[in-house]
């Protein structure tokens, strides 16, 4: 065991299980900084997400005019240039060394915390903590059909952005100690899962022996939260995105137990082929005329189309907020 507190940055895109996953860290002791935000509708349960966080967050991306899950390979940059002009790196060290000689141990969440990891993990080295990544894996078909139940408006570029997002993520969380857990285990049968990421990341607080968190942390795991069930069939999406899709979950879904140099190499190529499909996706004849069309004129029958497809999941139109 390293000296200093230890900082675990919970990631994942909405929706992948990382309000549950950050609930069961604090069930171990360590502190989500308060204000927290508050539970609403969309999430009735405490999201383990510090107000202070979220709120910098939002206006970055605000900012940059990037989404939460932004398709656009373009985004990164964006966000990083950003970042620079409201000098987040700055905020965030004074904030988290503040934070970390009040409460020690923390659990920093957010799905929007993906864009900001490389500001993170170097404000935890400036505080003398130690950074690591924990980061949440949901098939994208769950994801997406979890995110556009009642919007698939935005199918094709919840998908991309889905992508975008995971690879992008992938490659930040390399800088620091990480571990994998799948949503499916979180929710079914966390302890294992849980605990062996916890010996990964040398996080001596998460102690199997511990029996009252352990009973906590049993009444706290909502093992109804499995409730989308999508299959491929069930979403019209290009093929060559579809193609994209299923490769990238098969090198995440590896990454629990594989985390080595033939997994990233696949998701370095992964990353290299997404602007090429990207592009094809988003400039295909089809998108470009669908997005020209206003849809006071579609008729009633087109939405349950291929051409419906495309011109409901136009970039034009902006998904809803995360919550």
């Amino acid at each position: 065991m390293t000296g200093g507190p230890r900082v675990v940055l919970v990631t994942g895109p909405e929706r992948s299980g990382t309000s549950t996953l950050a609930g069961v860290l604090r069930q171990f002791g360590l502190t989500v900084p308060r204000p927290e935000v508050e539970p609403d509708a969309a999430n009735p349960r405490r999201p383990s997400e510090s107000r202070w966080v979220v709120d910098l967050h939002e206006a970055v991306l605000r900012s940059a005019d990037v989404e939460a899950a932004d398709p656009r390979p373009l985004a990164w940059h964006l966000v990083d240039r950003a970042g620079a002009e409201a000098n987040a790196s700055g905020e965030i060290r004074a904030w988290l060394a503040a934070r970390t000689a009040e409460h020690g141990d923390l659990v920093i969440k957010d799905p929007r915390l993906l864009w900001f990891l490389e500001h993170w993990q170097r404000a935890a080295a400036a505080a003398s903590a130690t950074a690591s990544c924990l980061t949440v894996l949901r098939p994208p078909g769950e994801m997406v059909g979890s995110m556009v139940t009642d919007h698939r408006d935005w199918l094709v570029d919840r998908l991309a952005g889905w992508v975008n997002v995971m690879l992008g993520t992938e490659l930040a969380t390399r800088a620091t100690p990480r571990a994998f857990v799948r949503y499916w285990d979180l929710i079914h049968d966390w302890d294992g899962p849980v605990f062996d990421a916890a010996t990964a990341l040398d996080l001596p607080m998460i102690d199997p022996h511990d029996t009252s968190a352990v009973e906590r942390v049993d009444a706290f795991v909502d093992h109804t939260l499995h409730r989308v069930e999508v299959r491929w069939d069930d979403m019209p999406v290009p093929a060559p995105l579809r193609a994209l899709a299923d490769d990238t979950w098969a090198a995440l879904d590896a990454l629990p137990h594989h985390d080595d140099a033939v997994t990233r190499a696949e998701f370095d190529r992964l990353r290299a082929q997404y602007p090429y499909v990207h592009r094809k996706v988003t400039a295909s004849p089809a998108r470009r005329i669908a997005r020209m069309v206003p849809a006071r004129v579609v008729p009633p029958a087109v939405p349950q189309g291929v051409t419906g497809m495309l011109w409901r999941s136009s970039p034009a139109a902006r998904w809803p907020a995360r919550r």
